[in-house]
């Protein structure tokens, strides 16, 4: 039986010859011993020029022979591997963890395989580098465990061009959601929030967006620029730092020479990588905020240029503490990379609100005092912008009291959205009046309107309803152009039903024909006019939208601003895809005498 103990040896092939020489002279000659003798010869040719590295190891994991490949991939040399550990050969690696699977195998018997990752002698001490080991047991004829024997492939290419695909696939990834995420969004503010909550904690521990304020000089700044910070995000163990460095809404003031104030001069990201105290003055405003960085365990920044159409909008800033690493330059190549999207993004929102908010204005401005109609008609009007993530529209409605104690209804929708939308409608709203005060008939009215804005070259087209009421006669008068058709309220009834009229072509289409169609209206009967967006729904066919505001109960004697309330909040209308303007009219009751 084998002795366990015994140390394993290995023989060169001048000590072999000398041996089978010795065994030759007691034995005599025989041709199996020049047989062994040749296996043993080819035997060490495959351990000791097999390109992966072969090391023998005995019971006590110390090893005996390793090839000249394992002795290079070590760093040391064959002879300075015997009778020494692992982790005396390559205290680079975690040899803990290999030794403990080479227990594991000695113990049953099973082969396994291990990857090994760390330094060695043979490269830079900062260069991480991989290994594929494989691990089985050496063992006598009878099955007594000699030793193990290693094969060591390193993989550290392999493992280096995994890590290259999977970066990028990462960068590929963060690009297509902050395109989804930011690029979708017309809300300045939000676009920026998306943007820090991409960044962190993905690359980093807090993150802020700045914008600058370009009607705020940067002399009122000590000649640093002027921003505003637009959103911050962090993760919980920094959730104090807007109390340190400002929060959203916060107006920040980098001092001239430092790193944010580099960055938006200079266009360039400004890395500062565990930054001295001193390094830190130049960009902190004083030695307290110095030492609030110190104590949340800040260690490293980034400053980004937001870029657009080649501009500097703001920065992007980027903080790391506690155990995060330093910025690598992949990392800012990537956050560069981001910025450049984000900024297209986040200066396309700000164009949007400013168009939104200036057309928004020129529209409340042209709605805000419709033409009062006669005493004895009562009317109330109500505009709601769309959502905020839509553009205003061309929606308007006017009373337009007329000669004989007649009042002219008029709802109206211009197609498109934005600044020309509301412009164009301003110019119909203003012609539609002009017509009416010429005490012109409904269909007349649009004719005429259509004849004008065909001559001059209007490219926009509008639908808008006609209703001109008249309370001596209890009579009301209905002309459209492509509109939808009106709801009349009659008492007591608590639905009211939709008034099917002529339909003509909508205003700027140049077809014409437009006709009326005149109905009953006393004192028991209330009118609503509207545009589509108080119905129209993308999942819903325009029919059964009127059919449910058909079906809506409405209280014909409520005030009529409680009608209109019906009206939107049975809808959901006025926090959808368009804006909604909405008349509800009816004859004034008469006053009691005495």
């Amino acid at each position: 039986m084998a002795d366990p103990g015994a140390p394993l040896s290995f023989l060169d092939d001048a000590q072999a010859r000398e041996l089978l020489a010795v065994l030759g002279t007691a034995l005599g000659e025989r041709p199996e011993l020049e047989t062994l003798l040749s296996d043993y010869h080819l035997v060490r040719q495959i351990l000791d020029r097999a390109t992966v590295g072969i090391a023998v190891l005995d019971l006590e994991l110390r090893y005996q022979y390793v090839n000249a490949t394992l002795a290079a991939v070590n760093g040391v040399s064959a002879a300075g591997h015997t009778g020494r550990t692992i982790a005396e050969v390559v205290p680079g690696i975690d040899a803990g963890a290999a030794e403990a699977e080479l227990r594991a195998v000695l113990a049953d018997g099973k082969p396994r395989v291990h990857t090994v990752e760390g330094t060695t002698a043979s490269g830079p001490p900062t260069e991480r580098r991989w290994w594929h080991n494989s691990y089985h047991r050496l063992e006598a004829a009878d099955g007594t465990a000699l030793g193990l024997v290693a094969m060591v492939l390193e993989i550290t290419e392999d493992r280096r061009i995994r890590q290259a695909l999977d970066r990028a696939r990462v960068r590929l990834a963060l690009l297509d959601e902050a395109a989804t995420r930011i690029g979708t969004t017309l809300d300045v503010q939000q676009a920026a929030k998306e943007l820090t909550r991409l960044l962190v904690p993905r690359l980093a521990d807090a993150a802020m967006v700045d914008i600058l304020e370009p009607e705020r000089p940067a002399a009122e700044n000590g000649g640093g620029p002027a921003m505003r910070r637009l959103a911050l995000s962090s993760t919980p163990e920094l959730v104090g730092l807007a109390a340190s460095i400002g929060g959203t809404g916060a107006a920040v003031h980098p001092q001239p020479g430092s790193a944010a104030a580099r960055c938006v001069l200079e266009q360039r990201p400004v890395v500062l990588n565990f930054p001295t105290d001193a390094q830190l003055r130049t960009t902190a405003p004083n030695a307290a905020r110095i030492s609030r960085y110190r104590r949340l365990g800040l260690h490293s920044g980034v400053y980004v240029p937001l870029t657009a159409g080649g501009l500097v909008i703001g920065t992007v800033i980027l903080i790391r503490g506690g155990d995060s690493p330093a910025f690598s330059p992949d990392e800012v190549a990537l956050m560069v990379e981001l910025a450049g999207r984000a900024g297209s993004g986040i200066n396309n929102a700000q164009l949007y609100s400013h168009e939104h908010e200036s057309a928004l204005a020129l529209q409340r401005a042209l709605l805000a005092e419709p033409m009062t109609p006669h005493p004895d008609v009562e009317s109330a009007g109500r505009y709601l912008p769309a959502g905020t993530s839509a553009e205003v529209g061309g929606d308007w409605y006017d009373t337009v009291a007329l000669p004989g104690g007649r009042t002219l209804l008029v709802v109206g929708d211009v197609m498109g959205h934005g600044l020309d939308a509301a412009a164009t409608m301003s110019e119909y709203r203003s012609l539609v009046r002009a017509l009416a005060l010429q005490r012109r008939s409904p269909a007349g009215i649009l004719r005429e309107a259509e004849r004008i804005t065909e001559a001059l070259e209007q490219e926009r087209v509008a639908t808008c309803v006609l209703a001109l009421l008249d309370p001596a006669s209890q009579l009301c008068t209905f002309a459209t152009a492509g509109h939808l058709p009106p709801l009349q309220l009659d008492r007591p009834h608590l639905r009211g039903r939709l008034l099917r009229l002529p339909v003509g072509p909508p205003l700027g289409a140049g077809a014409g024909g437009h006709s009326q169609l005149t109905l009953p209206f006393g004192p028991g009967s209330t009118l609503l006019l509207y545009t589509d967006g108080l119905i129209e729904r993308r999942t819903r066919d325009i029919e059964e939208s009127l059919t449910a505001l058909a079906a809506l109960r409405f209280d014909p004697a409520a005030p009529l601003e409680h009608l209109i309330d019906t009206a939107l909040t049975g809808l959901s209308a006025g926090h959808g895809e368009d804006d909604v303007a909405i008349l509800a009219t009816r004859l004034s009751a008469p006053s009691e005498t005495v």
